[in-house]
């Protein structure tokens, strides 16, 4: 009987937290930022996750990596524009604080991590679910190749983050995150 009182609760904790995104991100939001990614012969292979990269470093460098996060940002545009088959996306956003660092504030510091984010694509999916599963999946190979299995856990990661956008008939995501040690 206990076990069941204690899973409704955990139950009853995560419903909680999933409305919290956006009332977290209402209450603590900077000005629109506009960065412009580097060029690259493929939109959705290059361009695209450049702008991603691009975004979140300048919201980095101005507000600090709490406000990084692209998931909680508001009134998100993605224009990606091709001129003599190179690709460029620009990303415009109002950043806003992630949950976890509304919730835990400096708790969130990762002691053990390397200096640079990481990021990788997933297999296109037909759910989103799905599609941010195959990211995660990549950033973890990318990551264990890189460095070593003891770093290669996204639940471990900084900074995370995953971005998804319609290609074809599906889904394709994009994780990045700085490596961690536990």
């Amino acid at each position: 009987m206990h076990t069941r009182l204690w899973l409704a609760m955990v139950a009853a904790v995560f419903s909680g937290m999933a409305a919290l995104p956006a009332a977290a991100a209402d209450d603590d939001c900077k000005s629109t930022v506009k960065a412009e990614g580097k060029p690259a012969s493929f939109r959705d292979l290059g361009a695209y996750p450049n702008s991603l990269l691009a975004w979140r470093k300048a919201v980095g460098d101005k507000y600090g990596t709490e406000y990084n996060s692209w998931r909680y940002a508001k009134d998100r545009d993605v224009d990606c524009n091709e001129n003599d088959g190179i690709w460029t996306c620009t990303r415009t956003a109002k950043p806003c604080k992630d949950v976890l660092h509304r919730l835990l504030g400096s708790a969130t510091a990762k002691a053990d991590c390397k200096s640079d984010s990481l990021s990788s694509y997933g297999r296109m999916q037909k759910t989103e679910k799905s599609a941010m599963d195959e990211a995660v999946s990549g950033w973890e190979i990318d990551a264990r190749k890189k460095y070593s299995s003891e770093w290669a856990e996204w639940d471990n990661a900084a900074g995370t983050d995953v971005d998804c956008h319609k290609v074809g008939g599906g889904l394709q995501c994009i994780a990045v995150g700085t490596p961690c040690t536990k």
